[in-house]
């Protein structure tokens, strides 16, 4: 399978072969010019639809006949199902949207999602049924993780301003009320309270969550690099280091330590990101020999490409492990 060129002029095209028709595909697209097949599904439909099977028209799916050629479309059994598609897709849609607002990641979310939206115009209502209420459940532990998190970050940013001898009032304000919406599950209510308390905290502890930012960041690359047994022992050293500063208080020398170490490691990332590319273009092609649904991969591989087109390797190899996982999954 065609992947990023090696030559500096075509470096920057990504291509792909289309999983279901096979055909070859340069830059970035979100479906297939010859056969259609989609990649990406940004949105769901606010009115799911499917194809009639009959006319092949696309049916809004709340409808138990075609309006084109007037054919049934629904079976008896699947009444309940037909019922259910649409509210489930209506209760995920705006998570789908906080999430997006506010960069949660939610990548595993989106691929259940697609997955029901393919089942759903096939008019496999089962499934369709089984892939949203998963996509709920995972975009929701995602948005769980991340107001839990925020709510942390900033019980700790207040503790630090009040050591300081700043008055941390707004950040506590900010907690309360972060606390109050998620007793209530306003979930967007969590984290506009909490994007309000990081504001406050920039201003009030502006270095310490710089350097503690810059120190997330180092130990997130770290992470994702242990799970390509890449040699991450200086950059460790150097986390290690710049967490002891933070200890004492010394986020000057957090920050420095911290960007020195992301600096030492992304050094090393673009041929890892190059070497991993490949094996999962070797893997990819397994798979659909297999006659595995390779879908989801592809649309991963895809993104993947492109990040290591705009130079974002920690990104790549991010989706890089994605991809192990979605491939161990199919």
């Amino acid at each position: 399978m065609p992947g990023i060129h090696e030559d500096a002029s075509d470096e920057d095209i990504f291509e792909f072969d289309c999983p279901e028709c096979g055909a070859h595909i340069v830059g970035e697209v979100t479906k297939c010019p010859k056969c259609g097949t989609e990649f990406v599904i940004e949105e769901v439909e606010d009115v799911p639809t499917a194809e009639c099977p009959h006319c092949h028209a696309a049916v809004p799916m709340e409808l138990r006949s075609c309006p084109t050629c007037g054919k049934t479309l629904i079976q008896d059994d699947q009444e309940e199902l037909r019922q259910e598609f649409p509210l489930l897709v209506a209760e995920v849609k705006p998570l789908l949207i906080i999430s997006k607002d506010y960069e949660v990641e939610v990548g595993e979310g989106r691929r259940l999602i697609d997955k029901a939206v393919r089942a759903g115009k096939q008019r496999d209502l089962a499934k369709a049924v089984q892939m949203v209420k998963e996509a709920g459940t995972s975009i929701k532990a995602a948005l769980e993780i991340r107001m839990e998190s925020d709510l942390r970050n900033l019980e700790r940013l207040a503790e630090v301003t009040q050591r300081s001898g700043v008055d941390p009032g707004e950040i506590k304000e900010a907690i309360a009320t972060m606390v109050k919406m998620r007793e209530v599950g306003d979930i967007e209510g969590v984290l506009q309270a909490a994007t309000k308390g990081r504001k406050a905290a920039d201003r009030l502890a502006g270095k310490y969550m710089e350097a503690t930012d810059m120190t997330m960041a180092l130990s997130h690359i770290i992470e994702v690099c242990d799970r390509f047994y890449l040699d991450v022992r200086e950059a460790r050293r150097m986390l290690r280091e710049a967490e002891d500063a933070g200890e004492k208080g010394d986020w000057n020398m957090m920050g420095i330590l911290a960007r020195k170490g992301r600096e030492q490691l992304v050094k090393t990332l673009p041929e890892a990101s190059k070497t991993e590319m490949r094996k999962a273009k070797n893997q990819l092609l397994d798979a659909k020999a297999e006659g595995k649904d390779v879908r989801g991969l592809v649309k991963i591989l895809k993104d993947a490409g492109v990040a290591m087109n705009r130079e974002r390797f920690d990104q790549a190899l991010d989706l890089l492990s994605d991809f192990k996982a979605e491939l161990i999954r199919i």
